[in-house]
């Protein structure tokens, strides 16, 4: 796959609504963050004809505007060990 290609999640929406329910407050498995997270992606799975892109961020990196946090992406998405901060990075605390 080549960069700027998109990729695609398939999610079965009678899934993905169940779960939902299961993950809202008086559900079994009630957890609001992970609520929330399915609830946006229902959101974007509804909005079928928009091009979406997840944007991590840790802390005041963010892989648009550090690219040593972008290269830290990359070896993840390429399989390879890494860590953020990068191991022996200054503390600035």
């Amino acid at each position: 796959m080549t960069p700027g290609e998109p990729r695609e999640l398939v999610v079965d929406e009678n899934l993905l609504d169940q779960l939902i329910d299961l993950t809202d407050g008086p559900g079994e498995m009630a957890h609001r963050g992970i609520h929330h997270m399915l609830r946006q992606l229902r959101a974007m799975g509804y909005g079928h004809r928009h091009l979406w892109s997840v944007r991590l961020f840790n802390g005041d990196s963010d892989a648009d505007l550090d690219p040593s946090y972008a290269a830290h992406l990359d070896r993840l998405d390429s399989g390879l060990p890494s860590s953020w901060p990068p191991v022996g990075a200054d503390d600035d605390s």
